[in-house]
């Protein structure tokens, strides 16, 4: 308003008394230049004396006429009016400092998104999804380690040379001459074990515990669970830093929840469920106090301020079951159909064998999950096989985590370790466990004719292995005479591998779990199918009075 003001006196004519007094009197400075509150426009004050002066109507008939043009360039060349000076706004000691009100800031959009966390046994995987926009992202970490695609974090841990302790790329990466069975490795399979001995491995609990004794810096709190609550703590805020990095997210608040996947069994088994549920709730309280103290945070002194969390209302971190985030892309594609249904996931630690039937009509499926088994036979079985092979070859020369790797990659030049691998994979097709997988399925759908039209879908680390596909297409039972089809999973629309091309066929649950627990498909577990075997068709008993009527 000052600003208009001033600009409205250049137009107004003057009275007689001030002009007589802009003759009489030589005009004074102007004042300092002034800033209009709430706003960045800079203005300088004018005297009536000088709006005379710049009013292009007035004519001033008593005043001297003007020198001649060269010596009033002289003049203003000698002599510069003070109203021309910048006058810099200094501050004096003890003067109070000039108000320039708030200053008002675009106010920054929030969105949320949903961050799938697929926690392996030897790898993890994260793809993300903004709500109300279409698309799931896999991250590329970019990492460069070796043997470690850019799209996985390794699911390791490892002590660095100053005692501190190391997780995931960093921990790969110092392990990366290592024997390769060197570091924390499947701490995941050895928390299932201490809960339930069907998921013990022995040698794998050995292995930690000999290597954490080997450091002072740790003692015998550093258990399994404890280090699963700080891996994962380290792999949610390494998503958050990555999706905040992002260019479409810079200006933006970010509000991230995290889907976390957990085998059926595990969710059906209450004592597994509970300690893997508490140890979800541990590793949230962790990467909020790492939000918190940013650069001065020590993980592994969080984990013992966090122990013992307890879940909030506010909960940003979900269980989801593993099988039913991995067959979404099938169940929102057109090639689903009705019938049963088998996922086989080859993991590092453990196989997963989930059978299921989808039924119900096109606008609303339902997936009956008939049966669902971890078995703790994977692919680290033919890893230590590989490992075993190479150092009978290579004599005292150490075997590292890339030498099984790269011959695992080149299995196919050595045929007596390809049958070896062959008789493992078949091992686990005929063992006690895959059959009682299917005959629990069978239980609750009896009949025979469903048992022929069987899909299956192979997935994970190892469902490349040579013979897969030849040995899990032959039915579990003696009396189903035909082939299963064997395929993977299809790829759907929406999925962006990101810059480091991340197939689909190991990125499928992480791609589930990016969508929102509460817009997955219907589903019911085992534990909650009832009997689904249809009644025998009524039989019509017709006496021979009836058949031979007259």
């Amino acid at each position: 308003m000052k600003f208009l003001q001033g600009f409205w006196k250049l137009f107004k004519k003057p009275s007689p008394a001030i002009l007589r007094k802009s003759n009489a009197e030589p005009s004074a400075p102007a004042k300092v230049s002034a800033i209009d509150k709430g706003a960045d426009l800079h203005f300088t004050s004018i005297s009536e004396a000088d709006s005379i002066k710049s009013n292009r109507e007035f004519k001033d008939t008593t005043s001297k006429p003007s020198p001649p043009s060269s010596e009033l360039e002289k003049q203003q060349n000698s002599k510069t009016d003070p109203r021309e000076k910048d006058y810099p706004l200094v501050q004096k000691p003890g003067e109070t400092p000039p108000s320039y009100g708030p200053i008002i800031r675009p106010k920054r959009e929030t969105v949320y998104l949903q961050v799938g966390i697929d926690f392996g046994t030897s790898s993890t995987k994260i793809v993300y999804s903004q709500l109300g926009k279409a698309g799931a992202h896999a991250i590329c970490f970019d990492h460069k380690l070796p043997y470690y695609p850019d799209y996985c974090v390794p699911s390791v841990a490892a002590v660095g040379k100053n005692g501190k302790l190391l997780l995931g790329i960093e921990a790969a990466r110092m392990l990366v001459n290592e024997r390769w069975d060197r570091g924390f490795q499947r701490f995941k399979v050895i928390v299932a074990g201490n809960c339930d001995e069907l998921f013990k491995d022995t040698l794998t609990c050995e292995k930690f515990l000999n290597y954490r004794d080997s450091y002072k810096e740790l003692d015998t709190n550093f258990t399994a669970e404890r280090l699963t609550a700080i891996y994962l703590a380290y792999v949610m805020n390494l998503a958050r830093n990555h999706i905040r990095n992002l260019p479409e997210y810079l200006n933006m608040d970010i509000d991230l929840t995290f889907n976390i996947c957990m085998p059926i069994d595990h969710i059906e088994n209450n004592r597994v469920r509970t300690i893997f549920e508490n140890l979800f709730v541990w590793a949230e309280a962790i990467e909020n106090s790492w939000q918190r103290k940013g650069e001065s945070f020590d993980i592994l002194n969080a984990s013992y301020d966090c122990e013992g969390a307890t879940r909030e209302t506010s909960s940003r971190v979900f269980a989801v079951p593993e099988a039913v985030a991995e067959v979404v892309s099938y169940l929102s594609s057109l090639l689903r159909r009705e019938g049963l249904h088998a996922v086989i996931d080859f993991g590092a630690g453990t196989t997963d064998v989930s059978i299921f039937r989808l039924a119900g009509t096109a606008g609303e499926m339902v997936s009956y999950w008939y049966a669902a088994r971890n078995i703790p036979r994977g692919t680290a079985n033919i890893e230590r096989m590989v490992a075993g092979h190479l150092a009978a070859t290579n004599g005292t020369r150490k075997c590292t985590y890339g030498d099984v790797v790269e011959k695992i990659s080149h299995i196919s030049d050595d045929r007596s370790l390809k049958d070896a691998i062959k008789n493992e994979v078949y091992d686990l097709w005929k063992s006690n466990d895959y059959y009682r997988t299917w005959g629990a399925a069978h239980k609750i759908y009896n009949e025979q004719l469903i048992w022929e039209k069987v899909k299956v879908f192979t997935c994970g680390g190892g469902a490349g292995l040579p013979y897969i596909e030849d040995i899990f297409s032959i039915p579990w039972w003696d009396n189903l005479h035909v082939k299963y089809p064997v395929n993977g999973l299809p790829k759907p629309d929406n999925y962006d591998p990101g810059p480091c091309s991340a197939p689909f066929p190991r990125m499928a649950v992480a791609y589930g779990l990016s969508i929102p627990k509460q817009q997955l498909d219907r589903y019911v577990l085992p534990n909650d199918v009832v009997n689904q075997t249809p009644a025998p068709r009524p039989v019509l008993e017709l006496d021979h009075e009836v058949m031979w009527a007259k």
